[in-house]
């Protein structure tokens, strides 16, 4: 789907009236792609953030050998609060937990658990969100230069 804003709020608003279920404050970047133009059944929790991602509620791989005409669908559900990192791949079928990070380029194919940061192909659990937020904290604290806009107490 081509679009010709940048805002992800608006962004977000368009694929809601393209029938994809997305709840309120989650931002989708112009980059996203959604499954059959945003007919896969797809659920976006709230105040989540999409960067450059996949995610895809169908798979069309065995349709050959299993006599098949159309697609096999599973519904993807992404849990509020999570983000999902630019050139990640979401499968069908899978469910990402509540307040999870998927990292760039992973390729989840299995569900990932409430407050997980999941990364690599395929995407396993390297940490949790916590753990991520702590050592984030003790860098803005050794690096103020990388958090130009913090407000992190250094």
């Amino acid at each position: 789907m081509l679009l010709f804003t940048s805002n992800p709020a608006t962004i977000a608003t368009i694929w809601r009236k393209l029938g994809v279920k997305i709840d309120d404050k989650t931002l989708i970047y112009r980059n996203v792609q959604l499954g059959r133009g945003g007919r896969d059944p797809i659920v976006i929790g709230k105040r989540c953030v999409l960067t450059g991602c996949t995610i895809l509620g169908h798979d069309a791989s065995t349709n050959q050998q299993l006599g098949l005409r159309r697609s096999i669908i599973a519904p993807v559900v992404i849990g509020d609060d999570c983000f999902i990192g630019h050139g990640a791949i979401v499968l069908m079928g899978v469910t990402v937990g509540n307040g999870s990070i998927v990292g760039a380029g992973a390729v989840v194919t299995k569900n990932v658990p409430p407050g997980s940061v999941v990364a690599g192909n395929p995407a396993r659990v390297v940490g949790s969100v916590a753990d991520l937020v702590a050592r984030r904290k003790l860098l803005a604290q050794s690096h103020p230069e990388f958090f130009p806009d913090s407000t992190l107490p250094t």
